[in-house]
C-alpha cells in the first residue's frame, strides 16, 4: 500500500496551502452565518415588544394589534395597541400609539377628539368644553412620522369613576402621554381619559375596522 507521502497529491507543493485557506474560509463563513442568525433571532423575538416608554408604565406590555386609519382616501395615521402580554382587556392598563402620516395642528387634534367623544355621547357639553381646553394644552403640533402615545392606567374602579359610578379621581395620572418617546404631559381626570381612548376602543367608534385591527381581531 503506498504511503501518504507517495500519493501523487502529496507531491503537489501548492496543494496544502490551498486546502488550508479553503478550510479557514469555510470555517469563517460558517461562524459569520451563525453570528448573523444570533443577531436576527432576538429581533424576531422582540418584534411584538412594546417601546421603552410604554414598558416604563406597563412592564410586560406587548403588541396586541396594529391598524391604519384613513379619512376618505387620506392616510392620517397608523396605530399600535399594547397591553399586558399582548392581551387587551377592559379595566387593565394599555397603551395606544399613533404614528402620524401628515402634519396636523395640536388644536385640530384636540377639537377632533372632542367631536368624536360627543358622537359617543360621553360627557355633558360643559364637561366637553373643559376637556377641550385640557387637550388643547396637552397636544402639540405633529409632523409626518411623529408618534403620540397615551397610556391608560385606569383600574376597574377608576373606570367606574369615568362612567359616574366610582369614587372620585385620585392623585395619580389616569393617562400619561409621550411625544416621540419623551414625556409630554398627562390626563388626570379619569372621565376624560376613558372618553379619549373610547374614540378608538368603544364598540360604537366611528372607525370599527381600525378598532378591530388594534384589538387583533382581524389579521
Amino acid at each position: 500500500m503506498p504511503s501518504a507521502a507517495a500519493h501523487p497529491l502529496a507531491r503537489m507543493p501548492g496543494l496544502k496551502p490551498l486546502v488550508g485557506k479553503a478550510l479557514r474560509h469555510f470555517l469563517l463563513s460558517g461562524a459569520m452565518l451563525l453570528l448573523g442568525l444570533i443577531a436576527v433571532l432576538p429581533r424576531a423575538a422582540s418584534a411584538n415588544e412594546a417601546p421603552p416608554h410604554v414598558r416604563t408604565q406597563i412592564a410586560d406590555a406587548a403588541l396586541a394589534g396594529t391598524g391604519r386609519y384613513t379619512w376618505f382616501a387620506f392616510h392620517v395615521y397608523d396605530g399600535a395597541l399594547y397591553a399586558p402580554a399582548g392581551k387587551y382587556a377592559a379595566g387593565r392598563p394599555f397603551a395606544l400609539e399613533l404614528i402620524y402620516a401628515r402634519s396636523l395642528k395640536g388644536a385640530d387634534i384636540a377639537q377632533r377628539s372632542i367631536d368624536e367623544i360627543a358622537k359617543l355621547g360621553i360627557g355633558s357639553e360643559a364637561e366637553r368644553a373643559v376637556w377641550l381646553a385640557v387637550l388643547q394644552k396637552l397636544f402639540p403640533d405633529v409632523a409626518k412620522n411623529d408618534r403620540l402615545t397615551g397610556v391608560s392606567l385606569l383600574s376597574t374602579a377608576a373606570a367606574g369613576t369615568a362612567t359616574g359610578t366610582g369614587a372620585g379621581a385620585g392623585t395619580a395620572p389616569a393617562a400619561p402621554f409621550y411625544f416621540n418617546g419623551k414625556p409630554l404631559g398627562e390626563i388626570t381626570d379619569p372621565r376624560l381619559a376613558q372618553a379619549f381612548f373610547a374614540i378608538w376602543l368603544d364598540e360604537r367608534t366611528s372607525a370599527p375596522a381600525f378598532r378591530r385591527k388594534l384589538l387583533g381581531l382581524d389579521p
